[in-house]
C-alpha cells in the first residue's frame, strides 16, 4: 500500500485493531522506515496482555491511551522509555505533531532514549537517582525521623539512644528507598554506613546520617559522574517527550480559538516543504473501529 512506502508511519489503533498494527512494527523493524503506534484501548488486561508480551519495539514511539474506567492497571515492570501511557482520550492533532515535531528536529527521538536513559544504566547510578527522586519529596529531616522509627523498631528488645539511629534502621530505610536495587548495592551502604560509623558503636546522629546519605550520593569518578549527568539529560527528554504526547482539558480550555485553529507546534508551515516535516515522508493507518479518527 501507499502507506508502507512512507518513511515514516503512524499506525492509530482501538481495541483488538491493534494486533495488525503490532504486526506492522515486526515488518518496520528490519528496514530503514519507522512506526509509530497510538493505541487507544479501554480493556486493561488486553493492556496488560500485549505489555507483557509484545515487543514493541524501539524505532519508534508506543503511546497507549487507556480510556478504562472498571480499574487501574496493574503493570508490573517497567516500562521501555519510547512507551508511554495516558488515561484518557488522546488529542490526537497534538499527539502526532509531538511524534512528527520528535522525530523530525532530532530532539526525541526513540532510539535515543531507548538506548541511552535506563535500560543499561547500572544498579549504583540508578540508586543515587532514586535517592536524588526521594530527597525531592522528603527532607533530610523527615529521612531522619522515619529512620529514627525504623531503629527503634529493629532495636529488639534494646532500648534505643534517643534521637539517634541505628545499623538496621539505616538499612530499612535504604530498602524502602531503593527498592529491588537494594541487593545490588548493599556492599557499598555497608561500606560508607562504617566510613561514618568511626566509634563502631553502630549509632548515628542527624549530622552522620547526612554525611552517610550524601557520601551515598556521590560519584566515584569524573566517568560516573558524566554518566550521571546524561542518564538525567535523558530522563529530562523523556520528560520533554511525554509533554508533547499530552495535553490536558484545562490546557486546552485555556486555549484561544486561534491558537486551537492553528498549528500545533508549528509544522504546518513545513509539510509542504521538502525537509524531514514535508508530508510526503508521512503517512498514517487506522486499525480497528468503523469511525473516523480525524474529521
Amino acid at each position: 500500500s501507499p502507506a508502507m512506502d512512507s518513511e515514516h508511519l503512524v499506525a492509530v489503533a482501538s481495541g483488538i485493531g491493534v494486533t495488525p498494527a503490532i504486526s506492522l512494527i515486526k515488518q518496520y523493524s528490519s528496514t530503514s522506515r519507522r512506526l509509530n503506534l497510538i493505541w487507544i484501548c479501554r480493556d486493561a488486561g488486553l493492556v496488560e496482555h500485549f505489555l507483557q508480551n509484545v515487543d514493541f519495539g524501539s524505532d519508534g514511539y508506543t503511546l497507549i491511551y487507556y480510556t478504562g474506567r472498571d480499574r487501574e492497571l496493574i503493570l508490573q515492570d517497567d516500562l521501555p522509555p519510547n512507551v508511554f501511557i495516558f488515561k484518557g482520550r488522546p488529542n490526537l492533532e497534538r499527539t502526532i505533531c509531538g511524534i512528527i515535531t520528535g522525530i523530525a528536529t532530532g530532539e526525541g527521538l526513540p532510539e535515543e532514549l531507548h538506548n541511552k536513559v535506563l535500560t543499561q544504566t547500572p544498579a549504583n547510578m540508578r540508586s543515587k537517582l532514586l535517592l536524588e527522586k526521594a530527597l525531592s519529596i522528603y527532607t533530610m529531616d523527615q529521612l531522619y525521623a522515619y529512620t529514627v522509627k525504623a531503629s527503634a523498631y529493629h532495636s529488639e528488645g534494646i532500648e534505643p539512644k534517643v534521637d539517634t539511629v541505628n545499623y538496621q534502621g539505616v538499612l530499612s530505610t535504604m530498602r524502602h528507598l531503593l527498592g529491588d536495587d537494594y541487593e545490588l548495592v548493599a556492599e557499598n551502604i555497608i561500606n560508607n554506613f562504617d566510613n561514618v560509623n568511626t566509634s563502631g558503636d553502630c549509632q548515628m546522629d542527624f549530622n552522620d546520617f547526612e554525611f552517610f546519605f550524601n557520601l551515598m550520593l556521590e560519584g566515584s569518578n569524573t566517568q560516573e559522574l558524566s554518566s550521571m549527568a546524561n542518564v538525567k539529560l535523558g530522563l529530562q527528554r523523556m520528560s520533554t517527550c511525554r509533554d508533547m504526547f499530552e495535553i490536558s482539558l484545562d490546557d486546552i480550555n485555556k486555549l484561544s480559538e486561534s491558537d486551537r485553529g492553528g498549528s500545533v507546534f508549528g509544522i504546518k508551515q513545513h509539510l509542504n516543504g521538502d525537509g524531514k516535516f514535508s508530508a510526503r515522508n508521512w503517512n498514517m493507518l487506522y486499525c480497528g473501529g468503523s469511525q473516523p479518527v480525524l474529521d
